[in-house]
């Protein structure tokens, strides 16, 4: 057990290399097995030794996966063959690919939401931001089309009046 883990720590360091899909649980089990007979020094230092190596294991992988995803979602080239992969780790990487690729899209589409809106006639002179994210500055009688609620709050406040339009 030890051997094979090492083997994979040292195998490459930066590419991802097949592993059996069994190997995550055969450490996991290997680990209780020796939780439970943890007596002798000998038991205690392979114990420490399989921890050591599974954390280190998980790292490696965890951190190719990461940037694998990363460089998929960017149209990055990359050596990586999924088949590489245990299929808990395929699933991971595919989330990671969801996940990434919804957060370059909420950084890169503008959000199109429909604000409605209101048409009213300035009694006073005002500047304010709307909730659409513009600012702006009017004048008594301007008539402006502004978001409901920006428009609101100025009707109840008799900075301006809404205009009915008869059609």
């Amino acid at each position: 057990m030890i051997e094979e883990l090492l083997i994979l720590v040292d195998k490459n360091k930066s590419q991802i290399t097949k592993i059996n899909e069994d190997l995550y649980e055969r450490v996991r089990k290997r680990i209780e097995e020796l939780e439970k007979i943890k007596e002798d020094e000998r038991v205690l230092d392979e114990l420490k030794t399989i921890k050591r190596l599974q954390k280190r294991l998980f790292e490696l992988r965890t951190g190719k996966i990461i940037n694998a995803a990363w460089a998929e979602v960017c149209g990055q080239e990359i050596s990586f063959n999924e088949d590489d992969l245990t299929s808990l780790e395929r699933n991971f990487f595919k989330k990671l690919v969801e996940l990434i690729s919804e957060f370059r899209r909420e950084v890169f589409e503008e959000r199109r939401t429909c604000i409605d809106r209101v048409l009213v006639r300035m009694k006073k002179d005002v500047e304010i931001l709307g909730v659409d994210g513009k600012r702006y500055k009017l004048r008594r009688e301007d008539v402006a089309t502004l978001p409901s609620e920006n428009a609101e709050v100025l009707i109840k406040s008799g900075v301006a009046e809404r205009v009915e339009v008869k059609g």
